[in-house]
């Protein structure tokens, strides 16, 4: 059996507040985790505050199987949040609590030396985690001074937590793009690309087209299934959703994505990377849990 994949995941740890109850998350540490799972050795960089909920998140992402050497405990912040309110409906409201200490993480030459010295197979990081000017130049700095073969974006704009600067450096700088059909559209409206076809495949080959630097683009239609497209070779794949008992959607796209990856970076075809990951959502769907107990 061969060397454990790489991957460095960098960005939010959030615990989702509701009036009853908390749950873990961000969709670096879903995803790290999810890596994990799928057999890869998964770092997060991220940053914690030296509360309960710190402690707790650490617990957890050991748990989940994360290399957490390099996530942060800031004395002066507080983790991350996410209050959900729910009105008469059920319908969830969310606020993401600012300057959070995820928005905080400061690096050095030997942080970068520390990640230059592990020879990471793929970084992955969003646009969330670039909401704040501190943790958006320790992304770029992290881009800037480590080589990595692969760069995996996920866009995941969440509201007033992202503007064209952040998703433009995910653009710029991925060899993999995954990003939603609902995302896509916010593209258009930022100019950032042009397409004049609402089909999913017109859409993959234009942003290709746009961003040379892109190697695979991950475009996901929510029950509608999903599209892959290798830039480099011009195959496109088209996966339908896996049936699964609808019991949470949270951390689904995250696990696709992980799940997606893992199969690649082991040179499996665009076929079974496809398969893999719409499996993996599969179970996560089913379950309550972002990641779930496997």
């Amino acid at each position: 059996m061969g060397q454990k994949k790489k991957v460095l995941s960098i960005g939010e740890i959030i615990w989702d507040v509701y009036p009853n109850e908390q749950c873990i998350g961000g969709a670096p540490l879903n995803f790290a985790a999810h890596c994990a799972a799928c057999g890869c050795e998964s770092w997060l960089l991220s940053a914690v505050g030296a509360d309960a909920r710190g402690a707790e998140a650490l617990e957890r992402a050991r748990k989940f199987g994360i290399r957490t050497d390099w996530i942060q405990s800031l004395p002066d912040k507080l983790t991350g949040q996410c209050l959900v309110t729910l009105d008469e409906g059920r319908v969830p409201t969310y606020r993401i609590l600012p300057d959070a200490a995820y928005d905080n993480i400061a690096l050095h030459e030997t942080d970068l030396d520390r990640i230059r010295a592990e020879h990471i197979d793929v970084l992955y990081f969003g646009t969330l985690i670039q909401r704040s000017p501190v943790s958006r130049s320790a992304v770029s700095a992290v881009l800037e001074g480590c080589g990595f073969p692969e760069v995996f974006c996920d866009l995941n704009l969440r509201p007033d937590c992202y503007g064209k600067d952040s998703v433009s450096l995910c653009l710029r700088n991925a060899t993999i793009l995954k990003i939603s059909d609902e995302d896509e559209r916010l593209l258009r409206a930022f100019g950032l690309y042009s397409c004049i076809s609402e089909e999913p495949e017109a859409i993959v080959r234009a942003i290709a087209h746009r961003y040379g630097n892109l190697n695979v683009i991950l475009l996901t239609c929510g029950n509608k299934g999903a599209y892959a497209y290798d830039c480099r070779t011009q195959e496109s794949v088209f996966q339908n959703i896996v049936p699964a008992p609808v019991v949470s959607t949270v951390g689904a796209g995250d696990s696709f994505g992980a799940a997606w990856l893992a199969a690649y970076l082991n040179r499996a075809p665009l076929s079974l990377c496809m398969k893999k990951a719409a499996e993996r959502s599969a179970f996560v769907v089913s379950h309550k849990e972002a990641v779930p107990e496997e």
